[in-house]
C-alpha cells in the first residue's frame, strides 16, 4: 500500500544540475533534520524541474561556530538501507529548503522508510516547517497535526 506525504530534500546523488536521486529527511521535535530515505531514480523531466530549485549547502555560523550539514558525508551504508549496495552512499549536500511530495509504502522503521520512495513533485507552496514531524518509530509518520487526525 502506498501513501502520499512530504519530506525535505537534504541532498542529491548525481549533480545539482542533473540530480539522479533525492536524499530526504524530516525534522524531529527538537528541530534536527533527520534522514528518512532516498528516492527511486528520477525521470529526466523531474531532474529538469528540480535542478533550478536546489542550492548548494552554505554552512551557517552560529555563535562563531560553523554549523555543518546534519548528515554525514558519505551516508553510512546502514542508513540508506540498500541491501544491493552495502557501501556508504556519496551524495551532494544541499540547502534543506525544498519540500518534495513523495509516495511511500507504509513500511516505516528506524525513523525512515524501509524502501525507496517515489518523487512526485516539488511543493513550492509549503515550507520545510509544514512537513510532518518525525515523531519516532512508535508514532504514525502520516499523522497530520494540522488536520487533527
Amino acid at each position: 500500500m502506498r501513501a502520499a506525504t512530504e519530506a525535505t530534500i537534504g541532498g542529491v546523488t548525481g549533480s545539482l544540475g542533473n540530480p539522479s536521486t533525492l536524499v530526504l529527511g524530516r525534522f524531529d521535535r527538537r528541530g534536527h533534520l533527520r534522514y528518512t530515505g532516498i528516492t527511486h531514480p528520477l525521470a529526466m523531466v523531474q531532474r529538469r524541474e528540480l535542478a533550478p530549485l536546489l542550492s548548494p549547502l552554505r554552512p551557517q555560523q552560529r555563535r562563531g561556530i560553523v554549523a555543518p550539514h546534519p548528515w554525514p558525508q558519505p551516508l553510512p551504508a546502514s542508513w540508506s538501507g540498500q541491501l544491493d549496495r552495502p557501501e556508504p552512499l556519496r551524495y551532494l549536500q544541499v540547502e534543506p529548503t525544498v519540500v518534495a511530495e513523495i509516495e511511500v509504502d507504509t513500511a516505516f522503521e528506524n525513523r525512515g522508510w524501509r524502501h525507496r520512495v517515489w518523487y512526485v513533485r516539488p511543493r513550492l507552496d509549503l515550507s520545510v516547517y509544514d512537513v510532518p514531524l518525525l515523531l519516532g518509530d512508535e508514532a504514525d509518520p502520516f499523522w497530520d497535526a494540522a488536520a487533527g487526525a
